[in-house]
């Protein structure tokens, strides 16, 4: 088995997570443009002039995360196209905890992909890096990302009210968190 920070995950469909490669910059610029109106509410880090350098920012802190451990980022791609991100970071090995995060091209949308890479994720981050705890934080009126965590059997632990501004609007914030017991519980 490779090892967790090199690996590859077929979600099957002919979707495939991996790391991000610089070669992967435009295709990725490509698809944060073209999905600016549907990430703009709830990703704080997309802007309409979204930049190449931005992109290849990304790759190198993804790149220099993964090779320090203190992040797993994956590109979701169908075939060459990038249609998203998927990863864990905020590693607290205290704990051993980390938090995931996630999104998607609108035209991706409700085919199943994020639950599927989430699920994938959770093996690795509790079964091969052995964390304890992984989380996930969205805005309540996220009801897309909220349903993640929701159908995967994560428990709402609480809401932070008017945590988050986002296209200058305040929203609440609710934070999921699960437990390697709970998850490997329930796929025994």
């Amino acid at each position: 088995m490779d090892s967790p920070w090199i690996r590859e995950i077929d979600l099957g469909d002919g979707v495939l997570l991996r790391a991000v490669r610089e070669a992967d910059s435009g295709s990725a610029l490509q698809t944060i443009r073209r999905n600016y109106s549907h990430l703009r509410t709830f990703m704080s880090w997309v802007k309409p002039d979204h930049s190449e350098a931005e992109v290849k920012a990304w790759v190198d802190r993804s790149s220099a995360a993964r090779v320090e451990k203190a992040g797993l980022a994956f590109g979701i791609f169908r075939g060459d196209e990038f249609i998203g991100a998927i990863g864990m970071d905020a590693f607290d090995y205290g704990p051993q905890a980390t938090e995931f995060g996630y999104w998607i091209d609108a035209g991706e949308e409700g085919k199943g992909i994020i639950s599927r890479g989430t699920a994938a994720l959770i093996d690795l981050a509790f079964n091969e890096l052995d964390m304890n705890r992984v989380q996930i934080r969205c805005a309540t009126a996220n009801t897309r990302s909220a349903a993640v965590p929701e159908r995967l059997g994560f428990v709402k632990e609480g809401v932070q009210r008017q945590a988050i501004i986002r296209d200058g609007k305040l929203y609440d914030f609710a934070i999921y968190g699960l437990l390697a017991a709970e998850w490997n519980g329930k796929n025994e």
